[in-house]
């Protein structure tokens, strides 16, 4: 082994990391996906479950399905 080769080795006590300085940043917009207008038929559909969620509480009373008629009807109204 050269004399430089033995230089080397004793400077250093493992490999060379080399470590780059480049980021990315990537931006992905699942977070602002965003309905524009609601169409007749996402309305009506709404209204619907709305509806059917109202006939089931009737038949099924109980603190579950009250939650879901409330969601339900609340989804209706910000759709309209």
């Amino acid at each position: 082994m050269s004399d430089r080769s033995k230089e080397k080795l004793k400077g250093h006590s493992g490999p060379e990391v080399v470590a780059p300085t480049n980021r990315v940043n990537v931006a992905l917009p699942f977070g602002s996906v965003h309905i524009e207008e609601s169409s007749k038929e996402l309305v009506e559909l709404a209204k619907l479950v709305a509806e059917l969620a109202a006939v089931t509480e009737d038949l099924s009373p109980g603190p579950r399905v009250r939650g879901l008629r409330e969601h339900a009807q609340e989804l209706a109204l910000r759709l309209r």
